[in-house]
């Protein structure tokens, strides 16, 4: 295959300002996001689904704004477009009738509806209404890159305080990691619009890339060696791309470019407008303004008032003539440059994806066409992402970069314009209130924190450029003008509420409920003492209920997950933060994620990766705690002393005595399971010295926390601890992890046949989890209920030997091995199932038997441990005894065939999740051993 001269970097940026208002049929520019969503979202998602479908070679990159994404994923705005798209095929459907005795009008109409229908089965049957799961699914496929914008499309340029910006780019690549699950490589600044130090604030948080208009790339310092047809390093070390002028111009000029072609259909002509109103009146707005519909009958035709009839077909054809074209000219122009230059050159071309479908409607077809004659039709070139090609050429030229926009005449003239001046003296007042109330209030809790994290968002979206945008092109002013006042009232509302200690619950939930954008913001962002080691180190006023700042080691913390402890300490961390507790969590390294990040209020470090877990494991975990001393010296020296250290398990125990005695600081110590236990007592050195560092944690700790009766009574005999130094806090189970956004409607049939009733098992597959026993009950539950299927999902040891047991129990057909599972199919298999089954030999606790009774599947566990007191028989579940394998098959057969019986103990089991096992009160269950060993050490002087 001929190796290629050239790249093109195609580069869509999707953008819409956040319009979400509670009130429905109020606001005419909610519409803008519907109409964007029929018109070139959606379109674009079928074509490039078409693409991967077909096998066609291509690469797109795609930058969804943070606004686009959260509007996307919003509840009520999918079902207020379902319902708008529903109006759609409706009046398609009488405009088929209307035009039956006008051909040239009524194949038009015909191909409304069909388009419209599609539309809807893409939204609908494809996406279950969550197109961002489409973008995902296309990112995963390897032809898409997905990047971030700024958060609320805020002007970067034009902001008066570093913590502002910094605040822009953090909520952006927060929402990101929490919607993809890794950060962005790239962003769009908004407006394309840089200045230098920018760029410092993109490494601070990953980012390897953005763009820049051509001028912004041309004037650096020094002259860059390739123009705009190769990537500049900033001096932080991010690269930027520079637009392409003849690229651009072709597709965006006003008068010369593929748009403007006479036989592509006209944008200003709409059903909306020349039909009669008692007509077209259900399907415009409220109290008859007329507005577009999408439907439009004419063709661009000429420069006169004068239109004729659309005819798709002779616009599909242009499309793919202009589709040729343009590659033609990428071809003619790539070859030119590859012959003065020592590299292949990369061509950027990106527009606003709105362009494509919405004010161009044949811009899909059009990149359909040309992705695909790229890929067969030509062997000069190919497209690529800018992350693609930095990774082909890593070595590039350093240069300053000047300060740039993609606005008219290149810099900040139409964000700062005689229409629109007026806003900036109210938002950089608001940013210099925001830094003082985030350095004024560094830990709050409770109100004060739900306060100053309104405020934040009205200053993010006070900050969108859209306003200043619609204000200098005197557009829809009036809502512009009204947003950017409404955002900086409430602002200075809470402001002045907050300093003035005057808050009201009831007005608060109010904004919150009004603007509900980025739901885990984080107000202390905007803190002078901000920095990626950690963002809020001081305390300057406590007006706020006592709250503790604890540090917390543990080896594992998702999405490191080996056992049930990663969840514990995820979900137990995550309770205190809502309760006002300022948590750090250091823990292993985990290849793709940040070695520093806030999730959802939770300071989490992660070590550098250590070699040699496979290898040596007991020196392996003797270098990792080292390590992990060394880090949380590191935190100590930027943060200040920590109030506690909670330590959870062996593993971090050497960790744990030594921060406890260097820093003088009490310990807690979390015992999940013990070795003695595990193994039925200790066979061997390796776990004889594991239960001696377990014994010496117990030992250095102030007081010992365990899961269970169960567990309380084996510590005491194992270690020799006294009463009075255990205290037993239950596992807890969130109810919303266990509920999955969304349950295809095949799942089940990949797992079971539509007539199999399924017996469910997750966990590790290691002995003491029993699943031998479970197996051995397999034949004698199918002799008397065949359509059993038995699902066992997890990963370990035992694996191999389980699946040769169940061939050797001639039930292997009946049995299927997943292997590991995500969280979101565990969850949906423990939804489908009918019996989860957890046949542990020896279990402390046992939390997945709880997430199956939130998940509302009635429970059979073994009497051991902690899930003997989890379960209570016959009243929330059934139990046997250990290994007893006939009587687990009977008690499966029993729920299998009594219903009633099984919705009984499922209801009870719910009842018991939500009021015993909930995180918030095991949060506060544990704030009471933090305060009792606080107050202790007080009181004997270990502490001041």
């Amino acid at each position: 295959m001929p190796v290629a001269k050239g790249y093109l970097a195609m580069v869509l940026h999707a953008h819409l300002p956040y319009v979400r208002h509670l009130e429905e049929d109020t606001y005419l520019e909610e519409n803008w996001f519907f109409e964007a969503l029929t018109e070139s979202y959606i379109p674009l998602i079928d074509v490039f689904d078409g693409l991967i479908r077909d096998n066609v070679d291509f690469r797109i990159t795609i930058s969804l704004s943070p606004p686009l994404i959260c509007m996307m994923t919003d509840p009520m705005l999918q079902h207020r477009y379902l319902k708008r798209l529903h109006k759609l095929i409706e009046l398609a459907e009488k405009e088929v009738i209307r035009t039956e005795g006008q051909p040239e009008y009524h194949r038009v109409a015909q191909m409304y509806l069909e388009k419209f229908k599609g539309i809807r089965k893409t939204y609908v049957d494809k996406y279950r209404m969550d197109l961002v799961k489409a973008f995902k699914q296309l990112r995963d496929s390897g032809k898409v890159e997905i990047i971030t914008s700024c958060a609320t499309h805020g002007y970067l340029p034009l902001m008066l305080t570093k913590q502002a910006v910094r605040a822009q780019v953090k909520t952006a690549v927060d929402l990101f990691v929490s919607v993809f699950g890794t950060g962005p490589r790239g962003i769009w600044l908004p407006e394309c619009g840089f200045s230098p130090g920018v760029d410092e604030i993109l490494k601070e948080f990953g980012i390897k890339y953005f763009f820049v208009d051509t001028h912004g790339l041309l004037y650096a310092t020094p002259r860059p060696y390739y123009g705009v047809h190769a990537p500049l390093y900033t001096p932080a070390g991010v690269a930027a791309f520079g637009r392409d002028v003849e690229t651009s111009r072709q597709v965006w000029d006003m008068q010369t470019g593929y748009p403007g072609d006479f036989y592509y259909r006209e944008f200003y002509r709409d059903v909306g407008y020349d039909l009669d109103i008692d007509y077209i009146g259900p399907y415009i707005f409220q109290n008859r303004i007329r507005i577009d519909t999408g439907i439009k009958y004419y063709r661009i035709t000429g420069k006169t008032n004068y239109k004729e009839p659309y005819q798709p077909d002779i616009a599909r054809d242009k499309a793919a003539e202009h589709a040729g074209n343009f590659m033609f000219n990428r071809e003619k122009q790539i070859e030119h440059l590859a012959a003065n230059m020592d590299r292949e050159p990369i061509i950027v071309a990106p527009y606003d994806a709105e362009l494509f479908g919405h004010w161009w409607y044949e811009g899909p077809q059009w990149l359909d066409f040309l992705l695909r004659k790229i890929c067969y039709d030509q062997d000069t070139f190919k497209t690529i992402t800018p992350w693609e090609y930095l990774n082909k050429y890593p070595n590039n030229q350093v240069a300053k970069l000047p300060m740039s926009s993609w606005g008219h005449k290149g810099f900040n003239e139409v964000w700062l314009d005689p229409a629109n001046d007026w806003i900036y003296r109210h938002l950089h007042q608001a940013e210099e209130r925001m830094l003082e109330l985030a350095n004024m209030f560094p830990q709050a809790g409770g109100l004060y924190k739900r306060a100053l994290n309104q405020a934040a968002r009205e200053l993010l979206l006070a900050q969108s450029s859209d306003w200043a945008f619609i204000m200098k092109m005197q557009t829809a002013v009036d809502y512009a003008v009204r947003r950017t006042r409404d955002h900086i009232a409430k602002f200075n509302r809470l402001y002045w509420a907050i300093k003035e200690e005057r808050l009201n619950e009831e007005e608060i939930s109010a904004l919150e409920a009004q603007d509900s954008i980025f739901s885990n913001i984080d107000y202390r962002m905007y803190s002078h003492h901000s920095s990626k080691i950690i963002p809020f180190p001081l305390r300057t006023r406590n007006i706020f209920l006592r709250h503790d700042r604890i540090l917390m080691l543990s080896w594992e913390f998702p999405p490191k997950t080996v056992g049930g402890l990663a969840r514990h300490v995820y979900d137990l961390s995550r309770a205190l933060v809502r309760h006002g507790q300022e948590v750090h969590v250091i823990t292993c390294h985990v290849p793709g994620c940040k070695d520093y990040e806030v999730v959802e209020g939770v300071h989490v470090y992660r070590l550098d990766h250590i070699p040699g877990e496979q290898e040596d494991f007991l020196r392996w975990v003797f270098k990792m705690n080292e390590a992990m001393a060394e880090k949380a010296a590191q935190v100590i020296k930027s943060v200040g002393k920590f109030d506690l250290i909670h330590a959870h398990d062996w593993l971090v125990a050497h960790a744990g005595k030594t921060l406890k005695h260097e820093f003088n600081i009490p310990l807690v110590a979390t015992v999940h399971a013990t070795e003695y236990g595990r193994n039925h007592g200790l066979h061997n050195d390796m776990q004889r010295y594991i239960n001696d560092v377990e014994w010496g944690l117990t030992y250095e700790a102030w007081k010992v926390i365990c899961c269970s009766k169960y567990m309380a009574a084996e510590i005491a005999q194992i270690f020799q601890l006294p009463g009075d130094k255990i205290r037993i806090i239950p596992n807890g189970v969130d109810v919303a992890n266990i509920t999955p956004a969304i349950i295809e409607p095949g799942f089940r049939n990949k797992y079971a046949l539509p007539e199999e009733k399924i017996v469910y098992f997750v966990g590790r597959l290691v002995p003491e989890k029993g699943v031998q026993v479970l197996l051995e009950a397999v034949p004698v539950v199918l002799n008397q209920y065949p359509n059993a299927k038995f699902i066992i999902s997890g990963k370990g040891p035992y694996g191999d030997h389980l699946k040769w047991l169940a061939d050797q129990l001639g039930v292997a057909g009946k049995v299927f091995f997943t292997g590991f599972t995500n969280d979101d199919t565990r969850n949906k298999l423990l939804h489908a199932a009918d019996v989860a089954v957890f046949p542990s030999l020896y279990e402390p606790f046992g939390i997945v038997a709880l997430e199956a009774m939130a998940a509302h599947t009635p429970v059979i566990v073994s009497e051991t441990g902690g899930l003997g007191e989890v379960i209570e028989h016959e009243v929330d579940g059934l139990k046997f005894y250990p290994g007893d394998f006939r009587a687990l098959a009977h008690y499966i057969v029993t729920l299998l065939k009594d219903e009633a019986l099984a919705k009984r103990l499922d209801n009870n089991a719910w009842d018991k999740v939500t009021k015993i096992y909930n995180w918030d009160i095991i949060a506060r269950d544990t704030m009471e051993v933090y305060h009792e060993i606080l107050r202790l050490a007080r009181a004997t002087g270990y502490i001041s």
